[in-house]
């Protein structure tokens, strides 16, 4: 039974980069790397708009999965248990 089915708020995400879209979807949680610190965001949190630091964006999924990337800086913006991340870039394990 999905999150939303159960009838628990769940998070819409969205990543993006100068490359475009990197990934989308439903997700319980998200970490960023806030400026400030890490940042834990869950539903019904309060709409904010703040600037990431080098760090791992990390996605909890409704099924119980993660999903990281590695972001070098940018913003995130949340309003109305909508995340967007947008990254100044990402680097692949590769370049890490």
């Amino acid at each position: 039974m999905s999150a939303e089915a159960a009838g628990t708020t769940v998070l819409q995400v969205t990543v993006v980069a100068p490359e475009g879209e990197l990934w989308s979807g439903a997700a319980t949680a998200v970490t960023v790397p806030a400026a400030t610190g890490s940042l834990g965001i869950l539903p019904r949190r309060q709409p904010l708009a703040t600037e990431l630091r080098n760090g791992t964006v990390t996605i909890h999924t409704p099924s119980g999965d993660s999903v990281s990337c590695t972001v070098t800086g940018g913003f995130v913006v949340v309003d109305q248990d909508e995340v967007t991340v947008i990254a100044d870039g990402v680097e692949t394990p590769a370049e890490r």
